[in-house]
């Protein structure tokens, strides 16, 4: 099975308790999934990890598609109290180096669902108006 390389972008940057249950959650035990967590007390450091990095998860997941990947941990990431995937970026240094980069269409799927979910997330949108914008309606 394939492996794939992509950075998951989550709703926040984890705190001390979600980076805890991250840390003890069996679907993250094989280390494919990683995080940044800032310090605790940020005046007390000179230098501080960017704050985009802080809402970046790196993930190098093995799955039948890069869709599936994404899938997957998206759906972990809801394990963790508080925290939610947003959107995803492709690390494929092979797709980076080409003069106008063709995203993987997976990619593209995946980022523009959890980009929409994460839009309508607490918003009151009547399921008719989501059916007429071609969405489908479970």
């Amino acid at each position: 099975m394939p492996e794939w390389s992509f950075t998951l972008l989550v709703n926040q940057p984890l705190n001390a308790e979600q980076a805890d249950a991250f840390d003890h959650c069996d679907a993250f035990a094989d280390g494919s999934v990683s995080y940044t967590l800032g310090p605790e007390n940020p005046a007390e450091y000179a230098r501080l990890p960017d704050p985009a990095t802080l809402r970046e998860l790196s993930c190098d997941v093995e799955a039948p598609t890069l869709l599936d990947a994404v899938a997957q941990v998206a759906r972990d990431v809801r394990l963790i109290p508080g925290l939610r995937a947003v959107g995803v970026r492709h690390d494929d240094t092979d797709t980076v180096t080409s003069a106008e980069p063709a995203q993987p269409r997976d990619l593209v799927i995946a980022d523009r669902a959890l980009r929409l979910a994460d839009a309508l997330d607490g918003a009151d949108v009547p399921p008719g108006t989501l059916h007429s914008l071609g969405l489908p309606i479970a």
